[in-house]
């Protein structure tokens, strides 16, 4: 009984390390006073917010993935809703991190950027795009 609990808990560590290092990377990147990017804002903008549209549907893809290997006979909307709810919360969290570095600021429109790029794995997922 004990090694079965043991072999469970071990799925789910190396279920969902990687979602959690890909969280600590995004946290990192929060932390940082100044990003890299362009000296045109127009350029500058795009490349930000694609990079928020890009990490945050990698979240995502990793927590689905995750969540399908630890739970591999549920089929029902679980399967999308809870890895889209865990990566909604994480970034508004990560915005009211960001709140707190000296040179940067939240938005909720950056919050919307993220769930974008998370909304867009999921519409591939789903066979609509």
């Amino acid at each position: 009984m004990l090694s079965s609990k043991i072999k469970i808990a071990k799925k789910y560590l190396i279920a969902y390390l990687a979602p959690t290092l890909w969280a600590i990377f995004i946290f990192f990147l929060s932390a940082q006073e100044v990003l890299p990017g362009f000296t045109v804002s127009a350029y500058d903008f795009i490349f930000k917010k694609a990079a928020h549209m890009f990490v945050y549907a990698m979240l995502y893809f990793l927590l689905y993935r995750a969540y399908q290997k630890t739970n591999p006979h549920d089929h029902s909307s679980k399967i999308y809703l809870i890895p889209v709810l865990i990566t909604l919360i994480y970034a508004l969290t990560d915005e009211l991190h960001q709140s707190t570095v000296p040179g940067r600021y939240s938005t909720l429109r950056d919050a919307g950027y993220d769930m974008l790029g998370v909304a867009t794995v999921l519409l591939y997922q789903l066979k609509l795009i």
